[in-house]
């Protein structure tokens, strides 16, 4: 029977007496519970039994969540004091110019813009009439000091082509461009690569005898030339000449047309950068030693190593014959 089936019959037809109130109120009350307790149990057949999910990290035996309403822990996080996980490595030379940032069109117009201007004011000036020698030419501390600025202004032109075309292409340029710890190859590629030089320049010695470089001229032969020199050709030729031939150019190379090819380029065009001819092959078996290195550690330290130390032996030399 329904509650209004009940309702009804609780409804007097006549004027109501108290008793019959009180037995109509209980009846629609008893009809009432009787509802009450059908649905109630009707639901908690339907409903399937809900129970405190576990605490996270934690399990309760015999736990098993409502259909529909799966409990998923929360993902611990790592430890206090765990180091944040290490940047993926780079990509290793010779692969496609996208996974390192360029290739080798971006180090092309590179070498036009930085060496252009350089080649290009080297032509104009250029007269064979017009070499001197050490011994004929006005060389002095100031002069040392004037080669010291304009090679400082040069391998920041150098530098600002680098950036343009690669370092604001990769997000870490520092690194993309060789500023890594070496392996510890770092040893033994060194002396290796300064014996296989030396050698080439022994037989071109003997073959073509060769003068000394221009820039060797350029500094008299005095304490204070000698520390000029030795800024020069020591510090700042090893840190921007590598960054700009192999880090730059040579990467580029490498990332297009493979390491072999990037070295055989990179170390022609450093070679010919040095506008002397008769030491063509000497500087270029270092260019391509100084790619070679800095292949074999991952390093552009290692080139700079080599190259600061190939440097520091002229230097000597020089200071000892003068």
């Amino acid at each position: 029977m329904t509650l209004d089936a009940h309702v009804q019959d609780a409804i007097p037809t006549h004027p109501l007496r108290s008793g019959d109130a009180g037995a109509g109120d209980a009846a629609v009350a008893g009809s009432d519970a009787d509802v009450g307790g059908q649905d109630s149990a009707g639901d908690a057949a339907d409903r399937p039994e809900v129970t405190e999910p576990p605490a996270p990290g934690g399990a309760v035996p015999g736990y098993r969540p409502p259909a529909g309403d799966v409990w998923t822990a929360p993902a611990a996080g790592p430890p206090a004091g765990t180091p944040p996980p290490a940047a993926p490595p780079l990509h290793a030379l010779g692969q496609t110019p996208t996974e390192q940032g360029w290739g080798w069109v971006q180090a092309f117009w590179g070498l036009v813009l930085g060496l252009g201007p350089t080649a290009l004011l080297y032509g104009l000036t250029y007269s064979p009439g017009d070499e001197t020698t050490g011994a004929d030419a006005q060389v002095t501390v100031t002069s040392g000091i004037l080669l010291l600025v304009s090679s400082a202004i040069s391998y920041g032109w150098d530098y600002f082509a680098a950036w343009f075309f690669s370092g604001r292409l990769v997000r870490d340029k520092w690194r993309a461009w060789g500023f890594r710890k070496p392996t510890a190859a770092f040893f033994w590629v060194i002396p290796v690569t300064l014996f296989a030089t030396y050698s080439v320049s022994y037989v071109n010695e003997i073959v073509f005898h060769p003068e000394e470089q221009d820039i060797v001229q350029a500094f008299p032969p005095t304490t204070g030339g000698i520390a000029l020199f030795a800024i020069v050709a020591v510090v700042m030729a090893p840190l921007a000449e590598e960054l700009y031939f192999r880090g730059f150019l040579f990467t580029g190379f490498a990332n297009s047309w493979g390491w072999g090819w990037g070295a055989v380029v990179s170390a022609t065009v450093f070679s010919l950068a040095h506008t002397q001819l008769t030491l063509f092959f000497p500087l270029f078996a270092l260019g391509f030693g100084l790619a070679w290195v800095y292949r074999h550690t991952g390093s552009l330290w290692t080139s700079i190593t080599l190259h600061a130390v190939f440097n520091a032996v002229s230097v000597l030399a020089w200071a000892l014959t003068t």
